[in-house]
């Protein structure tokens, strides 16, 4: 996880800050990179090696670079 960078914009190239955020019941795998300002929904799957820099929907599962959802998961996908 890395809730730091820098101000490109700016010529001295300041750290910039953004707080990631990981609900509930969520299970980031191994060698995943979470980017700055990203929030990870209560319940998701995050995929081994995935590059997550968007905000990641409760519920779901993300594989790859940049990581995508692939499937809603869940006991409710489960009922019949």
């Amino acid at each position: 996880m890395c809730a730091g960078s820098h101000d490109y914009t700016r010529p001295n190239l300041p750290i910039a800050h953004a707080p990631i955020h990981v609900e509930c019941g969520t299970w980031i795998s191994s060698d995943a990179f979470i980017g700055p300002g990203v929030t990870i929904g209560a319940g998701c799957v995050v995929g081994a090696r995935a590059v997550v820099f968007s905000d990641v929907p409760p519920s779901s599962m993300v594989i790859g670079n940049p990581a995508k959802v692939i499937k809603q998961i869940g006991p409710e996908k489960d009922a019949p």
